[in-house]
């Protein structure tokens, strides 16, 4: 056979390979998962190698819930390498998925050029890039994506938020501004530009603007951010009526896009606080552990990242941000993945686990961040709920709780939209409030099943006397106080979360609450809040 006829005989293989993959995902889409797995199975059996087939064969290990197949199955898709845009994002996100930062920080930059300059690819891999603490790497992707997409709004957006969480303000705000001068409605770049508001006068408001887009709007998400937006600008203006109500529209058709169990929660809570005492680890692989752990923990928007940042200011302290490293260890170890961060059949596995081996490998995972430090902070707020598990596979680790008024922080929730499935009991005053109550009550039973092992770091303290309140912490961790904790220069470069604009402020404390001038419309909330003792 010659060379042309090989290369065409090639060719038609890779074809009709291609073709059973397209007829797999259409069987995938219409619920025929035994079909799906038959076609993925025979083209394996033919070319072992297929990155496509062994991508989409985790994806259904995956809706078979075998975790550890599927992640089997996500680095086979790896190594094999992929040939096309629809592979390199499944791969991106089944990489993401299991938490294969290694693989993931390998991957990336080996994505062709022909692919990554692709706007949806772009887009991913500058998002992961980010969650690995690499802001400069992302923004050049999505820049260099953006010069072969110069008409791309999301690019220029999504531009816009990465200086943003690099503290550059007036260059994200511009492209912001031509995100919009290209896609009017783009609900990303208007909510982004409304958390930048506190930087324009009282003159420079975009209600109209923003009403119309709303109006406009199909999509209960994009509705939300719209309206989210609408609040921010209604609040600088000191509308509050119509600020109320633009909130209320936010939660309502967030509500609708993001689905919520209370009942699944509260039956998660009721799990935790029933787990039997257990005993720490105490073996070599984690007491003569290279580092520290330093788990920040709360709820979200009670001031974790403000004391993580004023950590990183210390010599001796590596920040790393919001880590789901632990998360994947637990899952790995129940053979289990759950869209949130810990569910019951976690919970439930948990009699079986090889806490030793959960240690060592959050150790492992984590350790490539530092650069010699002593201690590495963990600031992903829910952790609160895996103190029990953390405390047993870690038996070194620092637990730096922050506690903030509960008004203070539920209205800050409630006022938030937030990413994927994080917080989704935050779009109901309700909602918001149980679940308040019910992690309140679960960091009671963690103080009392681990007496001295948590510290409890107040926000009011930290706001208004930073540095005593360091000093308080440092002491607990066992390290010396630095006056460049204080310099909001020596921070890290990059904050990715909800208070990327807020933290690059002077701390302090506002003379009165911002929720008071919602006194009213918040009632559904004070009410329930008012269970625990608090009078609002």
């Amino acid at each position: 056979m010659s060379t042309h006829e090989g290369a065409s005989a090639s060719s038609g293989q890779r074809a009709s390979v291609e073709s059973r993959l397209l007829r797999a995902r259409s069987l995938l889409t219409a619920g025929d998962v035994a079909g799906a797995r038959a076609i993925s199975d025979s083209i394996l059996a033919d070319h072992p190698l297929n990155a496509g087939a062994l991508i989409q064969r985790s994806r259904l290990e995956s809706m078979d819930d075998h975790y550890r197949l599927a992640r089997e199955y996500a680095l086979s898709g790896y190594r094999a390498g992929v040939r096309n845009k629809r592979q390199c994002m499944y791969l991106l996100r089944r990489l993401k998925t299991f938490n294969l930062v290694a693989e993931l920080r390998e991957f990336i930059p080996r994505i062709p050029p022909a692919l990554r300059h692709d706007v949806d690819v772009a887009q991913l891999a500058a998002l992961f890039l980010q969650t690995l603490n690499q802001p400069q790497a992302a923004l050049e992707l999505l820049q260099a994506a953006a010069a072969h997409h110069p008409d791309a709004a999301p690019l220029k957006s999504d531009i816009g938020l990465v200086l943003l969480n690099m503290g550059r303000f007036d260059e994200a705000e511009q492209h912001f501004r031509d995100a919009l001068a290209l896609q009017p409605d783009h609900a990303h770049a208007w909510w982004h530009l409304a958390r930048l508001r506190t930087r324009q006068g009282t003159d420079a408001h975009h209600v109209d603007a923003l009403k119309n887009a709303i109006a406009r709007a199909q999509e209960p998400g994009n509705v939300g951010l719209l309206a989210y937006a609408l609040h921010r600008e209604l609040d600088a203006l000191d509308d509050h009526a119509g600020a109320a109500d633009a909130l209320e529209l936010a939660c309502t058709s967030m509500r609708k896009a993001v689905a919520y169990s209370g009942e699944e929660d509260e039956r998660l809570f009721g799990l935790l606080k029933s787990l039997p005492e257990g005993k720490a680890n105490t073996t070599a692989a984690t007491q003569d552990a290279p580092f520290t752990p330093v788990f920040i923990v709360g709820m979200h928007r009670s001031g974790t990242t403000l004391l993580e940042q004023l950590l990183s200011g210390h010599s001796e302290i590596c920040s790393s941000g919001e880590l789901y490293d632990f998360t994947a260890q637990l899952r790995f170890a129940a053979d289990h993945h759950c869209s949130t961060e810990l569910d019951a059949r976690i919970v439930q596995a948990s009699a079986d686990f090889d806490y030793r081996a959960i240690g060592r490998g959050y150790l492992e995972s984590v350790d490539w961040r530092r650069s010699g430090q002593r201690f590495v902070t963990d600031k992903l707020p829910s952790n609160f709920l895996n103190l029990g598990f953390i405390l047993r596979a870690l038996p070194g680790a620092k637990i730096l709780h922050m506690s903030r008024d509960p008004m203070e922080t539920c209205f800050s929730n409630l006022r938030e939209p937030f990413s994927g499935t994080a917080c989704r009991y935050s779009y109901d005053q309700a909602e918001l409030a149980n679940y308040y109550r019910q992690y309140f009550g679960l960091m009671q039973h963690w103080r009392q099943r681990f007496p001295g092992r948590i510290h409890d770091v107040t926000y009011a303290s930290l706001a208004t006397d930073p540095a005593a309140e360091l000093k308080r912490v440092l002491a607990y961790l066992g390290a010396g106080f630095q006056p460049a904790m204080l310099d909001p220069d020596s921070a890290g470069d990059s904050v990715t979360t909800a208070s990327a604009v807020q933290v690059r402020q002077k701390p302090g404390l506002p003379l009165r609450p911002k929720w008071e001038a919602y006194r009213d419309y918040l009632t559904p909330l004070t009410w329930r809040l008012s269970e625990l003792g608090q009078r609002y």
